[in-house]
């Protein structure tokens, strides 16, 4: 105790608080965070959504010459695998159109596979979100839209039931026809486009949605 007119000394500096989350054990619990976030399908769908860049889906028409590579997308349902086609006279890159220059089916030969996945048919389209025309040769050929008709046969299901969807491919651009017939459903009336590209899918993906 201190007397008259003595300096009151000063008081002890209080213990130091060692936080709870400290070094390693802080990294640890901010891993954990980091783990269990990424493991969270909403969380990954906001960053998707928000943060990763949007997909281009217009469609480049500057590349489409002979010879050229693109990424096509377009709009189909499962049918479209039966009723789309087109009906012309000529052979590009040894694929050709389910009906002849007279409408009538196109002729098989001996040489032609007993089973035909389309690898070589050619069938219209139109691309997402800007409707343009292409032909396609082998789209149904390709795994991911050959599985998505095994998954969702159209037989028996009228079309208006059958979900819609995109499909993007890396096309290779093999021909144009001056003049086409076109026919967008079984026993649907014939149509004539001119100028129309003829463009090979080399690869295709389903897109989500």
């Amino acid at each position: 105790m201190s007397g008259p007119g003595q300096p009151i000394p000063p008081r002890p500096p209080p213990p130091e608080l060692r936080p709870v989350l400290a070094g390693r054990l802080l990294w640890a619990f901010g891993a954990l965070l980091g783990i269990a976030g990424l493991a969270n399908p909403v969380f990954n769908g906001f960053v998707q959504r928000k943060l990763a860049p949007p997909e281009e889906i217009r469609t480049d028409k500057t590349l489409w010459r002979d010879g050229q590579e693109a990424n096509v997308r377009v709009t189909l349902i499962t049918a479209d695998a039966a009723r789309l086609a087109c009906a012309h006279r000529e052979v590009v890159d040894g694929a050709h159109c389910a009906n002849g220059g007279d409408r009538l089916p196109w002729a098989r030969t001996a040489e032609d596979p007993a089973e035909d996945n389309g690898e070589n048919l050619i069938q219209p389209y139109r691309t997402s979100p800007d409707n343009e025309l292409i032909l396609l040769v082998g789209l149904w050929a390709q795994p991911e839209v050959a599985m998505r008709l095994h998954r969702e046969p159209p037989m028996g299901v009228p079309p208006k039931r059958l979900n819609r969807f995109d499909v993007t491919c890396r096309v290779r651009f093999v021909g144009r026809f001056d003049s086409v017939d076109l026919r967008w459903d079984t026993g649907g009336q014939w149509t004539k486009e001119r100028s129309t590209p003829v463009a090979r899918a080399e690869s295709c993906r389903v897109n989500a949605g």
